[in-house]
């Protein structure tokens, strides 16, 4: 056995030996990677372990729990803290699940994240094929849009804040979010101490949501009611809205439980609220509140830039933009004289393709606003050789029906955008069998401090 190996094998012999300064059961370890969920993990011969508040390179003393899947590590403390530690920059990050990545150097979040999409990607791609890391422009400070919950306080009035776990049982209450942007920051910072003295209201006529987004005028808010409310409840909330004097007005909507709004709800708003604000190509864009549009308006411009430079290589003759929204990528990537199909089925986002259409008049628009799985059974017999489609779905991935029905068209070339590595790599595999390979991975950092990754892939037959 060579020196390196030995060294690493007594390393990880020394690892396992329990902590003789606390003893219960007790082990000390060290930290090689980042998941995907945020924590740090831990790994002890073939068992690993998840931990909260540790970074690549820290040597830690933990209890292990291997009742859990996957294992933790509990009461995590650091013996040895990694160079690539850093001070946090928020002062709600001891107890805030927002961004648990703020304590890792940004160069190592990169590289700890396309180690991440090689990991869930194996087997499906080859390593080689996922490029560096796109960085965000902006480390901090980038989000134009945040949505906080809302918390009945014992003695009175209401706070702001995040989900504390999983299943959003209690929320951590806040007055700043370093990754929102400055004017947002700001707005956040006074409406906090605004619903805090809000003692006239009763809980049941408050909302639960409230979503912060940047408007031509400045910062807007859309509050969400969960379930159905009387209109006379809710017009008592906009009353209290109206006094708080945001420049970009308040807007009020009905809810489902996770916070999501559909463009049959009831839509309230006070005088002259305006609609969200997002950037493309260097056009200024307006999108419905209750629409989707990207938080990380730099990022997302590097992703735009890029399909642009890439028109010539598609130089597809019909372009379809399948859960499209107001089809940002595809008419980024649509070639002059071409034509290009947007299927989205939430009908908020028209309004915004049709700006697009008006900024693009040299390509051959159609908006279909209903879902990929009904609209592909009509279209699949029209979607040539040459075309490109492209696949944007929710973080729940592409629906199975519409990767068969893909790989039984004619079609050769797919873009995927991605937030949900692990769902990628199941379409992936689902649409494998109709012949088609992934040629080129590129993840992009459009949420920087947190676990979170978008990725850009390219398939071909």
């Amino acid at each position: 056995m060579d020196n390196s190996r030995s060294k690493r094998a007594v390393a990880g012999q020394e690892s396992l030996q329990p902590d003789s300064k606390s003893g219960s059961g007790r082990v000390v370890g060290d930290v090689t990677a980042l998941s995907s969920d945020g924590r740090g993990i831990v790994r002890l011969r073939e068992q690993v372990f998840f931990g909260e508040g540790i970074v690549p390179g820290d040597r830690v003393t933990f209890q292990p729990d291997t009742t859990t899947k996957p294992a933790t590590a509990y009461d995590v403390k650091v013996l040895r803290p990694s160079p690539d530690r850093c001070e946090h920059t928020c002062k709600h990050a001891a107890k805030c699940p927002a961004s648990p990545w703020g304590i890792v150097n940004y160069d190592v979040q990169l590289r700890e994240k396309r180690e991440l999409v090689r990991r869930v990607l194996r087997g499906v791609v080859e390593p080689e094929l996922v490029r560096e890391m796109w960085p965000s422009p902006s480390q901090w400070g980038y989000r134009s849009r945040i949505t906080l919950r809302i918390q009945a306080h014992p003695r009175g009035g209401f706070e702001l804040g995040y989900a504390s776990g999983a299943r959003e049982a209690g929320i951590v209450p806040i007055q700043q979010c370093m990754l929102a942007s400055r004017i947002i920051g700001r707005e956040l910072k006074r409406l906090a101490a605004e619903f805090r003295d809000a003692r006239t209201i009763a809980a049941e006529k408050f909302p639960s949501r409230l979503s912060l987004f940047s408007t031509a005028d400045g910062v807007a808010a859309l509050a969400i009611f969960q379930g159905r409310r009387q209109e006379t409840d809710v017009q008592e909330f906009i009353e209290f809205a109206e006094r708080l004097e945001l420049d970009g007005g308040f807007w009020a909507a009905h809810g489902n439980s996770a916070g999501l709004v559909g463009e049959r709800g009831m839509f309230w708003r006070v005088k002259e609220s305006q609609l969200m604000q997002t950037g493309w190509l260097g056009h200024q864009l307006e999108v419905h509140p209750a629409g989707f549009t990207q938080v990380n308006d730099g990022a997302f411009d590097r992703v735009l830039r890029y399909l642009a430079e890439q028109r010539t290589r598609f130089s597809a003759p019909t372009t379809w933009d399948l859960y499209g929204g107001y089809g940002a990528l595809g008419f980024a990537v649509a070639s002059a004289g071409s034509q290009l199909v947007v299927v989205e089925q939430n009908g908020l986002s028209r309004s915004t393709f049709e700006q697009l259409a008006a900024a693009r008049p040299e390509v051959q628009a159609t908006f279909d606003e209903t879902e990929v799985n009904r609209y592909l059974p009509r279209i699949k017999g029209r979607i040539g050789r040459d075309d490109l489609i492209i696949l944007d779905p929710p973080r729940s991935g592409c629906h199975p029906e519409a990767l068969d029905l893909i790989g039984k068209s004619r079609v050769r070339r797919l873009l995927c955008m991605s937030c949900n590595p692990a769902r990628l790599a199941r379409d992936v595999k689902l649409i494998a069998p109709a012949g088609f390979v992934v040629r080129e991975v590129q993840p992009v950092d459009f949420f920087p401090q947190t676990p979170e990754i978008e990725v850009l892939a390219l398939l071909e037959r």
